[in-house]
Order: structure tokens, then sequence, then C-alpha cells
């Protein structure tokens, strides 16, 4: 290893950019991966057949929703998650790619 190497994490040197970084990363997933654009079309499809759900979301009034708007309420969630996952998915490898660099960099790979 180098006598000069310094170690520093993303975080250690950029902490104050770090939800910029993750936002980036979730940005270009949206441009990146087909599966994550279609669950984004799909949520936006459900939102204009029922708005009373995206109000439901979007607002912290109470709602009163049919059964129907219920259940694209409860879709909607699900979707949001299978999207949630995705995005912790393309953060950790993100992470592991970093982790290579900074391996790299160090002179141990």
């Amino acid at each position: 290893m180098f006598d000069d190497f310094r170690f520093e994490t993303f975080v250690d040197t950029q902490s104050g950019a770090f939800e910029e970084f993750i936002s980036s990363v979730v940005f270009n997933l949206s441009k990146s991966n087909p599966k994550y654009r279609a669950i984004k079309d799909e949520i936006n499809g459900i939102y204009e057949k029922y708005p009373a759900v995206l109000l439901a979301v979007d607002t912290e009034k109470p709602s009163n929703l049919s059964e129907q708007e219920c259940k694209a309420l409860i879709e909607v969630m699900e979707l949001h998650n299978k999207l949630h996952d995705m995005e912790l998915e393309a953060v950790y490898f993100r992470g592991c790619y970093d982790s290579v660099g900074y391996l790299k960099k160090a002179g141990i790979l």
C-alpha cells in the first residue's frame, strides 16, 4: 500500500452531498431500468384512473375511498414498495462498485 494513501469514504468527503448522490442513483435507475419505468407508469395509470387515490397518497387529509379506490390504493402501495426495493438494490450495487474503486486506489486490487 502507498505510504501517502489516506482512505476516505464518500460520506467522509461529501457528507453534505450524500442525499444528492442517492437521488442521482435513483434518477439514473429510472432512465436505465425499463422494469422500474414500467412500474412508475403503472402507478401513474392508476392515479389517472382513480384521482382520489392520488389525493389519499399525496395529502394528510382524511379520504373517503370507494372499495375500488381502496384496492387501487393497496396496489399503488405495493408498487411503491417494489420501486423502493429496486432503489435500495441500485444504491447497494453502487456502493459495491465504489468499494472496488477504493481498493484499486489503495493498491489492494
